[in-house]
This record gives C-alpha cells, structure tokens and sequence, in this order.
C-alpha cells in the first residue's frame, strides 16, 4: 500500500510538473502569436476624435520629466492633458508646472485637490480632475508610464467600432536603478505580459489595465463615474469589467507601453509584489490557484528532489531543472526582443525571480493587508480595500475639510 502511495506521489509530482512546462510552453506561443499577429496588423485608422488624458500623480517617479513629456508630443489633432495631484507640496508638481509651460502650444493643465472619496487616492484623483475634462473620451495612464508620439492614434483607433467600450494595452517594464527594480521588471515582463496574452487566446477581454485605459464617458456615466472604482484597488479591472457587463468590448490593443520602474529598495518590491498578489486572489481567487503552475523553477527543482529520492541518480533527477531552465531562458530573451525592453534583468536572475514568485505566492495566503502610497489597507472578498481604523477617522476628517480644490492653466 505504502508502495503504491509513493508511486501516486511520484506519478503527481511528475504530471504537475510537465503542465508547469506546459504552461511556459503556451507563455512562448502567446507571445510569438502575438508578434507575429502585431506585425501584421495596421489598426491606424482616419477615426481620431478629441481625447482627454487623465494624469494622476503622487511624487516623484523614475525621470518622471520625460514621462509626461512624451504624453505632450503626440502626433495627434485634438487632445487635452490634465495632471492631477493631491496637494501642493508634492514633489512633482514644479515638473508639472515645468512641463506646462514647456508646452504651451497644448491644451494642458493640472488640478490640486485634496478631497478623497473612499479608500482608493488615485481614484480620488481621477475624480477631482474630471470636471475639467472636456472630451467624451478619457484616457487615464499611470505617471511612470512613457509612450511613443504615434500612441493616441494607435489606441483611440478601435473606438471606430461602436460596440467597443473600452480600450487598454499592454506594457513591459524597464529597468532603472537596483537589483529590486530589475525584479520587478522581469515579473512585468517574463509573468504577467505572458498570462495576459494566455487570457485573450482562452476568453475575451473583460479587464483594463493601468498603463492605458480609455473609457467613453457616457458609458463612464453609466457605471456611475470614477466614483463606482473609488473602494476598489485594482480598480483598472474593475472598469473593465463593469463596462463589459453593459454589453461592450474591452480591447486589448497590441500596442506596448514603456513602464519605467524603479523600487527604492527590496522591501518595496516585496510589498508591491504583495499587494498585487492579495488583490488578485481576491478578484480571481480560482485563476489566482491555478498560476502556482507558473512557479516552474520551484516545481521543476522540487520534482528534481523527489526523483532523485526515488532513482538516485543525479543526471535523471537534473532533466526536469534543466528544461525548465532552457525554456525560462528562451521566454526571457524572446520577450527582450519583442518588448524592446533592453534593461529587464539577466538570464542569471531567473532563479532569484521564479523563487521571489513563490515566495510572495505563499505569503498572500496568509492574510489580507496591504500597503499603498504609505497607508495600510485591507482587502476583502469582493476586492474592496478598507482602511485601518485610524486612517478611517483620517480619511474622515479629510472629507469634512473645506474645498481645496484649484486649477492652474499656464
């Protein structure tokens, strides 16, 4: 009986194994589909309608000058840009104003305001920007994101199909500053780009992604406004998905955006990892188990001690380390050359990234708190974040303050 157990085992161990190649397998084909369909494709149409750009900021990104610089050259007829920030000591707001007035010839300003409205504060920000917005297209992007001039035309394309509600894109990560960023660059590019890809081939689109998110305001309207995402975390999911239960498509264009990253320290990266990781199991808890699958080092590495506890032979027990390996160099270079991120981590650190994976796996199992932009949070069964008990008597203290709202145009 003991026997046949340990054969069960062996047998288990070894078929988890060969669907966690399986997985890299499918990572490979998505992103050369992808590719292949990208360089084919000529989604640029004559359909270019006027477009507001939502801008939130919160201190001072990685060369956040030439960020927002690349958002005021694009080559495109009628847009406007908004930076939003909460208040008027932030470190970014004399690059804003420099920025503003660098581009006079654009319809470009910002807004402070301190008001927040639940627990999200980049929503908050949204929301305190949108009165200003004067198109009935609006594009929100993250302020480490930097973007070609052909981007607005490239992603506003798709809404000449009307049953298009809701547009976003892809974007791969670049490398600035220590070994932590270059982690954090690597999992961008080498785990979630790929299991994207791998959701579009196995099902529509349903979600957006911060890089880039476009939205129709009278379908915004219909969700009830930024305000229907001002509790959530992920709350570019969130839009997506309520815009597709109006009955209208996300588009996921092929279009990659350029995210510039760089975390202060490993603790950083550590608890931004985290908090992706515990809102994700809660939004997708069954996806969520499934992506274990994707921690091929460690399968690969603990299949490799078991088959050498049950053969002891070392060359045998090495085979399944070693295609998984191969396969994680392969899916690494090629997404270098796709993504033209250049400055995403080494072959060398592909262990350290698939162990750091699993390890930050294991730890979002083992509670539901958060860290965001120096507040703590909570995350419950429906993905909506609640903050700790003295940061709700903060948060409302903050709503019962006077308006500090105010506009600048330069």
């Amino acid at each position: 009986m003991q026997i046949e157990f340990f054969n069960f085992f062996n047998l288990s161990v070894a078929l988890i194994c060969l669907c966690s190649v399986g997985y890299l397998a499918f990572a490979l084909f998505a992103l050369e589909r992808f590719n292949y369909k990208r360089k084919r494709s000529n989604s640029v149409n004559d359909f270019q309608p006027p477009v507001t750009i939502l801008k939130p900021i919160y201190g001072l990104d990685a060369e956040l000058i030439k960020n927002l610089r690349s958002f005021c050259q694009q080559d495109y007829p009628n847009y406007q840009i908004i930076f939003g920030l909460h208040n008027d000591k932030d470190l970014a707001l004399p690059i804003v104003k420099k920025i503003i007035k660098e581009f006079k010839n654009i319809d470009v300003s910002y807004v402070v305001d301190s008001r927040i409205y639940g627990c999200n504060h980049k929503v908050s920000n949204l929301i305190n920007m949108y009165p200003t917005a004067k198109h009935d297209y609006l594009l929100v992007a993250d302020s480490d994101m930097r973007v070609p001039t052909n981007y607005l035309s490239e992603l506003m394309s798709p809404f000449a199909d009307a049953s298009v509600g809701a547009v976003t894109s892809l974007y791969s990560g670049s490398a600035r500053g220590k070994l932590a960023s270059s982690l954090n660059a690597m999992f961008i590019n080498e785990w979630f780009l790929p299991s994207v890809l791998i959701s579009r081939i196995l099902q529509p689109i349903k979600f957006c992604l911060g890089a880039t998110m476009i939205v129709r305001r009278d379908l915004l309207k219909e969700i009830g406004g930024f305000k229907s995402l001002s509790d959530y975390l992920a709350d570019d999911y969130m839009l997506g998905k309520l815009i597709s239960d109006l009955g209208y498509k996300v588009h996921l264009s092929d279009f990659i955006v350029e995210n510039i990253v760089e975390e202060a320290s490993f603790k950083d990266l550590m608890l931004h990892e985290l908090r992706w990781a515990r809102t994700l199991r809660r939004v997708e808890p069954l996806g969520y188990f499934c992506t274990f699958l994707t921690d091929t080092f460690v399968i690969s590495s603990f299949t490799a001690a078991i088959f050498y506890m049950a053969t002891q032979n070392a060359g045998l027990s090495l085979l399944p380390i070693l295609l998984v390996l191969l396969a994680r160099i392969v899916l690494h270079t090629r997404t270098k050359q796709i993504t033209g991120s250049s400055s995403a981590g080494s072959i060398w650190l592909i262990p350290l990234r698939d162990v750091l994976s699993f390890s930050i796996r294991v730890i979002s199992f083992t509670g539901t708190s958060i860290q965001w932009r120096n507040n703590a949070f909570n995350v419950d069964q429906s993905g909506l974040i609640h903050a700790e008990e003295d940061l709700l008597i903060e948060l409302d203290s903050v709503e019962k303050t006077p308006d500090l709202a105010t506009q600048q145009n330069y």
